[in-house]
């Protein structure tokens, strides 16, 4: 499919796949970018497109200034992503602040009466409607105190967020991040009527197995939980585990 390279530069696609039959795409926690699904795009099988999604402010666009605040990120992301979700079924996978922004962008399909993911997944992610207060605000903090509040509350190595290359590279695309989810706030809506699998760690100090097992309320159809071993940062460690659970889910019939 033919777009203008604006839509390619927040909908990337290292290995284009023209014959696959689903696109997935990937949604990187807070300070990530799409380069974090990398591997996902050989280690799949070729029936899948992995589409990994690179917001503003970061990497390949890292000149760019970063989006702040979650409706301007959700309506921009949205106009960005439509264009990708017609010509075949795809899917939504996001890991931590990812899984926000997959979740309510599959709702902001809904409302506006677009094609629906066969299938949610959420990985490292609250069920969003069971966290009655929003976590303290972090971003006003000066860096040193800002990184020991991140690695305290998603148990991030304190050696890693002190590097130069951190405090280079990816505070300010973290701190961007952190603001949009401090601006996030949750509206009920009715449950989709599209399949959720959320995956959580069994050591994370962030997210509790009831908190991922509680994204079952958010869906009429099929929910599925599983637990890895590690922490909030288990993707890359269960990358091949993650990957095995991806596929069996995308070809789960209820």
């Amino acid at each position: 499919m033919q777009v203008p390279p604006v839509y390619r530069r927040w909908v990337t696609c290292p290995e284009p796949r023209p014959k696959a039959s689903l696109r997935l795409f990937c949604f990187h926690f807070a300070g990530g970018d799409a380069s974090i699904f990398r591997l996902w795009t050989t280690k799949l099988p070729a029936s899948i497109e992995v589409c990994p999604i690179e917001l503003p402010g970061r990497a390949t666009r890292r000149t760019e200034p970063p989006i702040t605040r979650f409706p301007e990120l959700l309506e921009k992301l949205a106009s960005m992503v439509r264009p990708f979700v017609k010509p075949r079924p795809f899917a939504f996978f996001g890991h931590s602040f990812g899984g926000i922004t997959a979740f309510e962008l599959t709702r902001w399909l809904r409302r506006n009466g677009e094609p629906l993911p066969t299938r949610l997944f959420l990985s490292a992610c609250p069920a969003l409607h069971i966290r009655q207060q929003p976590a303290p605000r972090i971003t006003h903090l000066s860096d040193q105190e800002f990184l020991e509040e991140v690695a305290t509350r998603y148990g991030t190595p304190r050696e890693v967020l002190t590097s130069e290359d951190v405090r280079d590279t990816v505070l300010p695309a973290l701190r961007a991040d952190l603001q949009v989810g401090e601006s996030y706030r949750y509206q009920p809506e009715p449950p989709l009527d599209v399949p959720i699998s959320s995956f959580g760690a069994l050591e994370d100090p962030e997210v509790s197995q009831e908190e991922a097992a509680a994204w079952r309320h958010q869906t009429t159809a099929d929910f599925r939980l599983r637990m890895f071993p590690g922490n909030h940062f288990f993707l890359a460690a269960e990358r091949r585990r993650l990957h095995q659970a991806i596929v069996e889910d995308l070809q789960f019939k209820a």
